[in-house]
């Protein structure tokens, strides 16, 4: 009996992986933290909290130049500035023996595409302001006319209104529905002196052959020395993602 001869890949990736995204605020500290609070601090918490989650994909915004350590991830190799602070994307051990292409979205993003599977997955921070509607749909069409595939997950801070999202959906794309807001200084007084509202920031945008679910707003909240406060202005989302 003749067998054929089996090549098997040395990695196979599934058709689904979970992944966390996050604004980090420069990574400055809380009004309503301790007085010996550092930024070493936060930056071990979003650690501890991202190696509890396991995410395949970390996606951060607004960081001071420097990208938190995580020992079970690895870093893009690409820190591009977007209107307030620097971007970065770290990926699994899992994934990390798949080559990617980088796409830097100058001034608001960074693309990772996955070629073996034809997924690019954007990492966004979009043009901040009520009146920059149209900015924003211009740097979301910039994101998908640069991604070498077709099936796209845009994810970030989008800083979209709520007034938006027809208009998104209307060319094609899907936006998922969010368990609550991403924002919401009513309980985050993150900043003592900023208005008070509430607000779905972070957002998934993506293309239909794409299924995200499984949504959940992580508050990153701590209690350090009998205080209680967050590590952010913004609240961190975690989700998970089908092909």
């Amino acid at each position: 009996m003749v067998y054929g001869i089996v090549t098997i890949p040395k990695f196979r990736m599934e058709n689904h992986f979970s992944f966390l995204t996050w604004n980090l605020a420069l990574l400055n500290r809380s009004a309503h933290a301790p007085q010996h609070w550092e930024l070493c601090d936060t930056e071990e918490v979003v650690r501890e909290q991202v190696i509890e989650l396991s995410p395949d994909i970390v996606l951060f915004q607004e960081l001071p130049g420097l990208v938190p350590y995580i020992e079970t991830h690895n870093m893009v190799r690409a820190n591009p500035q977007s209107h307030s602070g620097h971007l970065a994307i770290l990926i699994s051990q899992r994934l990390s023996e798949f080559e990617v292409t980088l796409t830097p979205l100058e001034g608001f993003g960074l693309s990772v595409t996955f070629m073996e599977v034809g997924l690019t997955v954007a990492n966004i921070h979009l043009a901040p302001g009520k009146g920059n509607t149209e900015l924003r749909l211009s740097q979301i069409a910039a994101v998908i006319d640069s991604s070498p595939t077709e099936r796209i997950a845009i994810i970030g801070d989008t800083n979209t209104r709520t007034n938006e999202i027809p208009k998104i959906k209307d060319s094609g794309l899907e936006v998922p529905d969010l368990p609550g807001p991403t924002w919401d200084s009513f309980r985050n007084r993150f900043h003592v002196d900023s208005p008070r509202f509430k607000a779905s920031f972070t957002r998934c945008i993506n293309h239909p052959d794409i299924k995200i679910g499984d949504l959940q707003i992580l508050e990153g909240k701590v209690i350090r020395s009998e205080k209680t406060f967050h590590i952010s202005d913004h609240f961190a989302l975690f989700g998970r993602m089908q092909l």
